[in-house]
């Protein structure tokens, strides 16, 4: 059912990719939200939960139920600096988890490519390029 509420058009569209994402990335075993932490992990290099919770644009609890399946799966190792503050953990990947990653790569790809097609038809111009500044600047639409 059509609305003309933003909002409710952007979740639904959310649900939407992330399924689309879930569903090219089943082959692997991974979900969409493990990739993106993964990836997110990658490009910080050892990382506090904190850090990776503000890459990843989620909740500090979110990041430690999440990351505790990736560490559970030996694709994250986490090191304390200290045993007296663990607050101060710090995740990488391990030599698995870059593997598993590179193994989802493609499979990411396809759903990028699905994704992208998926929405041409509204864009002049290469839709990934047009698409990702769209996203970036809703981002910094300023909360008053």
């Amino acid at each position: 059912m059509f609305t003309d509420c933003y909002c409710t058009q952007f979740r639904r569209s959310a649900n939407q990719l992330t399924g689309i994402y879930d569903e090219a990335l089943r082959p692997v075993g991974l979900k969409i939200t493990q990739f993106s932490l993964l990836r997110a992990i990658e490009r910080l290099g050892a990382a506090t939960y904190n850090e990776i919770a503000a890459e990843a644009a989620l909740d500090k609890t979110t990041i430690s139920r999440n990351l505790k399946v990736l560490i559970n799966a030996g694709w994250v190792t986490v090191s304390v600096p200290s045993e007296e503050d663990a607050r101060y953990r710090s995740a990488q990947l391990s030599k698995e988890g870059v593997k598993k990653l590179r193994s989802a790569e493609p499979y990411w790809r396809v759903a990028q490519r699905l994704v992208e097609d998926g929405v041409q038809r509204f864009l002049n111009g290469p839709a990934n390029q047009q698409l990702l500044e769209a996203l970036e600047a809703l981002q910094q639409v300023p909360l008053k």
